[in-house]
């Protein structure tokens, strides 16, 4: 594991200043804590050795917390908090400025204040212990002038490997393509780092580090100490390891803010999707601080709100006073995961709680382990395909960043960066699921050419010829179209969310662990049927898929009418 050791200066000692109420959420109930007062300086640390020399000076102007309150650092960059023997103290990284990272590009933004260490005997350790608080809590930063207001960054939902073996696999199917090749200033996980064992993270982490760029993360509910008796401490040992669970950075004119929605229950009870008081106090206070002109991009593990289900798992139960909060604000962004069946987009309105200005675009991510690390074919690396249950490939994305403008693009892992749009046909007599060939068969399930017989499109009861076209991370703002044989594009229905033929084809061909995993409904299937008058022959289909950023991708596929007419 890679170990952090902070360099403190000399100051003002630690006193004790009496007792305060620390609730740990659903999970628990009231407890007193002893306090002390914290104090420290943020400077810049212009040699980047990691401690404080003469000449480097204190930086004004910077929020620093302790998971609920916020205070701004003095002109000389002096700051003081109240902790309890539970605390981290973190930074909010300014723009322009960047924190020392560790030797697995984990930024060291925090210091945990943990005496004893965690309160309970976990599975895989908690927090160490820390030991007193020191005179002075020191945090480094360095100027960092590469960043201006157009960025990108990278975004990982769910990795969520269970073994060495996993984590390899997704270092040859995701990792691969992004070392010596991304711009990005920047990556983040929004949370299931693992799945399940948590002595998985430092395996993890030097996975990610080759990528070469810091790393910021949140938690999932497979990122959890699964014993803890309260929610608490339920993320005692991610703490460990990477700090802060609810914190906050700017790069450019972004304010990013990546928040722990996982509400552990306790032991054997589950959990649900749920943002406690002190977490939404702290969002209130660390916004405070942050123009409104700036784009606020929220990033959490488990959805603020779906379509599909109401499952209190699955959703955030208290949206509405999230969104309460972010009222005001005229740029808003917010990205999760969890969603393993399914990726999608909404745009959420008065109707959920926003009466802002423009619509609230949530955006659930489609995960770097789609379906599963032994789920599909296995091509010739001797990765298998691990596509989503929606149909989606599994991959990355690319966060794009133009002042307070963003948008956003998925990449598929293993396939063609350009390759979003995947077509089957179907209907006729039998109303059989026709696949083509070229990138599907990529994934080692190769179909022949496709096929209609002209009496197809003839009989009572007899479903039309349709093209289906699975646009990956769709949402309902994109504009699909087709054209036949050179002929005018023409809108696609969008589908209301149904299995992908895809998917179904593949789960009901293959068997043992190179079967897909078992379809769900998919949100972004658009569908087209086929002319009637087609002549024999060879006939040509392009899919045009416009996104809500203006951006075209296409992909075309031909499909044979063969036969006599009765």
């Amino acid at each position: 594991m890679a170990r952090r050791t902070w360099l403190l200066g000399a100051g003002i000692t630690a006193t004790v200043t009496g007792l305060v109420a620390s609730g740990f959420g659903l999970a628990g109930a009231e407890t007193a804590a002893e306090t002390e007062t914290a104090t420290g300086v943020v400077y810049d640390d212009a040699n980047r050795n990691g401690k404080r020399d003469g000449g480097e000076a204190g930086v004004p102007d910077v929020s620093v917390s302790n998971g609920r309150d916020v205070v701004r650092t003095d002109a000389r960059g002096r700051y003081s908090l109240v902790v309890d023997d539970q605390t981290v103290i973190f930074i909010s990284k300014p723009a322009g400025w960047m924190v020392p990272v560790d030797d697995v590009q984990l930024p060291q933004f925090y210091y945990k204040h943990y005496p004893d260490g965690s309160p309970y005997e976990l599975r895989y350790g908690g927090v160490e212990p820390t030991g007193p608080l020191p005179a002075s809590v020191d945090f480094p930063m360095y100027r960092d002038d590469s960043v201006d207001e157009t960025f990108s960054a990278l975004a990982f939902a769910d990795p969520q490997t269970r073994n060495p073996g996993e984590v390899a696999d997704m270092a040859v199917d995701v990792i691969a393509a992004l070392v010596g090749t991304t711009d990005a200033r920047f990556g983040l996980t929004v949370g299931d780092v693992v799945n399940d064992p948590l002595d998985l993270f430092p395996v993890h982490n030097e996975a990610v580090a080759q990528i070469g760029i810091p790393w910021w993360n949140t938690p999932g509910n497979h990122d959890q100490d699964y014993d803890a008796p309260t929610d608490a401490n339920a993320t005692d040992t991610y703490k460990e390891t990477f700090g802060p669970t609810d914190y906050s950075f700017d790069y450019g004119q972004v304010h990013f803010v990546l928040m722990d929605n996982v509400m552990h229950q306790g032991p054997d009870h589950g959990y649900i999707g749920y943002l406690n008081d002190e977490q939404l106090q702290w969002l209130r206070n660390d916004l405070r601080y942050v123009p409104d002109d700036k784009l606020i991009v929220i990033g959490t593990h488990i959805p603020l709100a779906t379509d599909a289900t109401t499952s209190p798992a699955t959703n955030t139960g208290n949206i509405r006073e999230l969104l309460a909060i972010l009222q005001d604000r005229e740029h808003v962004y917010t990205i999760s995961g969890h969603d393993t069946s399914n990726s999608w987009q909404m745009y959420l309105g008065p109707e959920d709680g926003w009466f802002g200005a423009e619509h609230f675009h949530h955006q659930v991510l489609a995960e770097v382990r789609g379906g599963g690390w032994t789920t599909g074919p296995t091509d010739e690396r001797g990765v298998q395909a691990a596509d989503m249950a929606d149909g989606n490939p599994n991959g990355h994305y690319e966060l794009f960043f133009d002042g307070n403008e963003y948008s956003a693009r998925f990449k598929p892992a293993s396939l063609p960066q350009d390759y979003r749009i995947r077509l089957t046909f179907d209907g006729g007599w039998g109303d059989e699921v026709r696949i083509p060939g070229g990138p599907s068969g990529s994934a080692g399930f190769a179909p022949g050419a496709v096929q209609f017989h002209a009496r197809d499109w003839t009989g009572t009861g007899v479903p039309r010829p349709t093209v289906t076209a699975n646009v990956f991370d769709g949402g309902e703002r994109h504009t699909v179209e087709v054209s036949v044989d050179g002929g005018p594009f023409r809108p696609m229905t969008h589908l209301a969310p149904q299995n992908d033929p895809y998917i179904s084809v593949l789960r009901s061909a293959l068997t043992g662990s190179e079967r897909p995993a078992a379809p769900e409904p998919s949100s972004h299937l658009w569908s087209f049927e086929l002319p009637r008058d087609l002549r024999y022959g060879e006939h040509a289909v392009v899919v045009r898929s416009t996104d809500p950023y203006g951006r075209v991708s296409t992909t075309d596929e031909t499909f044979t009418v063969i036969g006599g007419r009765p």
